[in-house]
């Protein structure tokens, strides 16, 4: 089973997102509202993949990524960004961050999501 953290300080901008993710066996959801309930989340139970907001209810998504690649490296980590794709990829580089999402992640970013993953996931069982 993959577990799946949704961290907004607003869950219903992850919500298409949220209801797509559930339609796929194996699959479970937490949602959190800020950095400090996700952290200790990703203490409590082994997360496969972080989806942050940019705005959480006690700072920044990338916040949360950059704390999360410190202690947990091997979670997998998304990201909602409005900044062009180049921009994005500079300013996360060295994050560990997969995806960048849209403000209000849609089911087809669902489906692109759960792709790069399972790719993610056949290239490790390769090795």
């Amino acid at each position: 089973m993959a577990r799946i953290l949704l961290v907004s300080k607003v869950p219903e901008n992850f919500e298409e997102l949220a209801v797509a993710l559930q339609k796929r066996d194996g699959i479970e959801l937490i949602r959190v509202d800020s950095q400090k309930e996700a952290l200790k989340k990703a203490e409590e139970v082994r997360l496969d993949v972080v989806v942050a907001d940019d705005e959480l209810a006690d700072g920044r998504g990338l916040d949360l990524v950059s704390g999360l690649m410190q202690n947990y490296p091997l979670i997998n980590c998304a990201m909602v960004s409005t900044l062009a794709p180049d921009d994005f990829h500079e300013f996360t580089e060295g994050l560990g961050v997969f995806m960048q999402l849209p403000p209000e992640p849609t089911e087809k970013d669902a489906v692109k999501m759960l792709e790069i993953l399972d790719s993610i996931d056949a290239l490790l069982k390769a090795e």
